[in-house]
């Protein structure tokens, strides 16, 4: 059983979020003024003159959650209540995700847009619910961000598709053949036709964003292994691409084989090229080359020093095996290609050519997206720390596992290495980050993903997800927001340091150039997939590392001819905040001379202090003195850990402000169900393996390995405790514990609020996640 934590039971009533932790004010109505466009490496509003790349263009951050299934399709009564919900808490976005993966003929409840005819069979209540709940955000000023191919598994029979041999099945979302199968590639193009036609949202401000397939490419597929087996007449459809490639490319099959040096291969090599057979560009061919490989891989798994004359080499092969695993990369990039901007160019022609569309994610493909999807609008990419494991079943209820991981500790040069797929054309946005219950440092995820955002200049963070949108219950479940006190007191406060510009550009850039030949080479070798090849390049040939994302905007500009390190220097003010977002705060003078992002790697904790708001995350050391010297840094009882985050709420700077809402949590946790009295839920370790944990089975089916994950109410938060120094120049303050509908509780004791010099010296141990700070008179 993990270490005990002390737990209170709290839960927060979203519809009614008191006026302080109420941040429905950053957004307004979408008008046509608000319609999205790319320039200049961000996304903009065309502004009232309604043309875009004109004086009046607006910069926008995109600060959105994600809705997935039933939660598309809420009744009409509900539509505005969940969207004023989602506005009280800060989003400005929503991303309709997972819209095709459930087919559903229901009337009543629609699970999916698609009924159970042939693809693409529309479910007309679906449509109606999605259209009218799109109508209730545009309203309360929230984007929408469109997924096309998601979760739909084509049926052959059904969608008159190329068959599958006998007893095969055809794989999820049919990931990749989808990519390549002619009559499959018809029909996404068909449903995306009709999906915007349906939905109305031809020159609809409401359209942000449009994502043309989520997390599936053939460049990713090939990486991964699954093109190595392809079912019957899948491989040969993709075969005859490949050959008809080859003979665009070098003339004919004999003069390809003759490069390759593989005419005594059968079908003169020209056969689809396994993954594996990518060892042969790192360590070259021959008996030669099979020493070099196996002694690699054995110093590897040792952990030994490997030597450089065993290192992978990045040069391309011009001729030999190297040259035919580079050809078939090429091809699997151009496919990829061909299928991204015909979809690309359906979407305009539906919904007029400003939308910004994107391909897939980066990770899925890597650095070979670069030339994949060079005419696409953004980069999109997802993020996520301790993401459930399934041992045995993928998504069993009752046996799933969790390393119950800090983003500030395990997933920290994860988050950081995210920079080095930012283009430097074009907006970044992460359209999928969590670190899922039941995970203790869950709390920490959304405002570190705000800083490190905000100090790289990101344009769009996507929570996964909001909720089950079959119950709408308010209590953990998996990846859901709704229930998950410890974060949700954070919510409100990250969007608006996120989306007012709050937290300070990082005003030192360097923009790396990794040239085509190093892109095909290491996409080849499996780079961020199968291999770390990317930033062991970055680190030993450009020396530069994840760490350096704290100190420095880091972008690609693959378009530059040389490799290496092209531009490093201050960005201009222009390049910082082109254009000026609504009620963007951009006083940043108080703060640009210091190091406002503050990463103690020793501990593990992330500090950020601006003029409107201060936040830290993490460990702190036990005995730590709290001074005026270390404003807003707090120390933490119990396991020593915890998120604090602070905001004024009356517009004036933290140091002189009124007005504060203070939030401090840390892990959340459902109750045992069938228990009585009630208590939370336990984090056990898995099959008594300390590396890995999970919940304690439910009551009474004590012989199932993990309990649910959703969780059975009431929701327990643990208790933090936390002493900090506060600067300012208030004679009194008054601090009050706020309780789930925001109303003040007893304020907190005089002795635990003392008046120190410069400031207060503050001591919170309450039962409560979130507090109000009143400031009065002055000294």
């Amino acid at each position: 059983m993990a270490e005990a934590l002390e737990w209170y039971p709290f839960q927060i009533d979203e519809n009614k979020l008191p006026a302080i932790a109420d941040f429905s004010a950053l957004n307004h109505t979408l008008n046509p003024a608000d319609q999205l466009f790319a320039k200049d490496g961000h996304f903009f509003r065309v502004g009232p003159d309604h043309l875009p790349r004109t004086r009046d263009d607006q910069r926008v951050r995109l600060f959105g959650i994600n809705l997935s299934d039933a939660a598309n399709f809420p009744r009409e009564e509900d539509a505005p209540v969940i969207a004023r919900r989602l506005r009280a808490l800060g989003f400005n976005a929503v991303r309709l995700h997972h819209l095709d993966s459930v087919l559903s003929d229901s009337d009543e409840q629609p699970l999916g847009i698609l009924t159970t005819g042939a693809f693409p069979s529309f479910n007309q209540t679906a449509l109606h619910r999605l259209r009218v709940f799109m109508d209730a955000l545009k309203e309360e000023g929230l984007y929408v961000n469109l997924n096309l191919h998601v979760g739909y598994t084509f049926r052959y029979a059904v969608d008159q598709l190329t068959p599958l041999p006998p007893g095969a099945s055809m794989p999820f979302a049919s990931h990749p053949l989808h990519l390549f199968e002619p009559r499959m590639i018809a029909l996404q193009i068909e449903y995306a036709q009709q999906l915007l036609r349906r939905l109305q949202l031809n020159n609809d401000p409401v359209l942000a964003l449009v994502e043309i397939n989520n997390e599936s490419s053939l460049t990713g597929a090939w990486q991964r292994k699954q093109l190595d087996q392809l079912p019957g007449e899948y491989e040969r459809i993709l075969q005859q691409h490949w050959q008809h490639w080859l003979v665009r490319q070098h003339g004919s099959l004999a003069q390809a084989c003759s490069l390759w040096r593989s005419c005594d291969l059968p079908k003169q090599g020209a056969l689809l090229v396994k993954s594996t057979e990518n060892a042969v560009l790192a360590h070259g061919e021959g008996w030669l080359g099979r020493v070099k490989y196996f002694l690699y891989r054995v110093l590897n798994r040792l952990g030994w020093q490997v030597p450089d004359i065993l290192e992978p080499g990045l040069k391309l092969h011009q001729a030999g095996a190297g040259r035919r695993v580079l050809d078939f990369v090429r091809f699997l990039v151009e496919m990829d290609k061909q299928y991204v901007d015909t979809l690309r160019n359906t979407v305009h022609a539906e919904v007029g050519g400003l939308v910004p569309v994107t391909g897939t994610q980066a990770y899925f493909g890597g650095l070979l997206n670069v030339d994949t999807q060079q005419d696409m609008d953004y980069v999109d990419e997802h993020f996520y720390v301790d993401h459930y494991d399934f041992p045995h079943q993928s998504w069993d209820s009752h046996d799933w596992r969790i390393r119950d991981q800090s983003v500030l500790r395990e997933g920290w040069d994860g988050l950081l290495s995210r920079a080095f797929y930012r283009d430097v054309r074009k907006p970044f946005v992460i359209s999928e980050f969590n670190q899922a219950y039941p995970n203790r440092q869950s709390a920490e995820i959304i405002p570190v993903m705000a800083a490190v955002a905000s100090a790289q200049d990101w344009d769009g963070l996507f929570f996964f997800q909001y909720g089950d949108g079959k119950t709408w219950n308010a209590l953990p479940d998996s990846f859901g927001l709704s229930g998950m006190t410890g974060q949700l007191v954070h919510v409100g406060m990250s969007a608006a340091m996120f989306r007012y510009f709050q937290i300070p550009v990082l005003r030192e850039r360097e923009i790396l150039s990794v040239p085509v030949e190093k892109r095909q080479m290491l996409g080849a070798l499996g780079e961020g997939v199968s291999s770390p090849g990317y930033l062991d390049y970055l680190e030993k040939h450009e020396q530069v590392s994840p760490q350096q994302v704290l100190t420095r905007q880091i972008s690609v500009d693959s378009s530059q001819p040389l490799q290496g390190i092209v531009g490093t220097g201050l960005a201009t003010g222009k390049d910082r905040e082109p254009g000026r977002s609504e009620g963007q705060q951009s006083d940043n003078a108080v703060v640009k001379n210091e190091k406002f992002l503050r990463y103690n790697a020793e501990l593990h904790h992330l500090q950020v202090i601006t003029p409107y708001s201060a936040f830290f995350a993490g460990t702190t050391a036990s005995r730590m003195i709290v001074t005026q010297d270390m404003p807003f840094l707090p120390v933490f009882g119990g396991r020593h850990y915890g998120v604090m985050t602070l905001m004024s709420r009356d517009a004036l700077p933290l140091v002189t402000s009124r007005r504060v809402l203070l939030s401090l949590s840390g892990a959340t946790t459902g109750s045992q169900p069938g228990e009585m009295p009630q208590r939370p839920k336990e984090l056990i370790s898995y099959t008594g393996d300390r590396m890995w944990w999970t919940l304690e089975p439910d009551l009474p089916h004590t012989r199932q390995i993990s309990g649910a994950r959703d969780a059975t109410g009431p929701v327990w938060t643990e208790r933090i405790a936390a002493s900090f120094f506060y600067p300012s120049p208030a004679k009194h303050l008054t601090v009050y514990p706020l309780d789930g509908n925001g109303s003040r509780l007893a304020a907190v004791p005089d002795k635990d609020v003392a008046v120190v010099k410069g400031g207060f010296s503050v001591t919170l141990h309450q039962s409560s996640p979130w507090f109000e700070l009143i400031f009065s008179g002055t000294r």
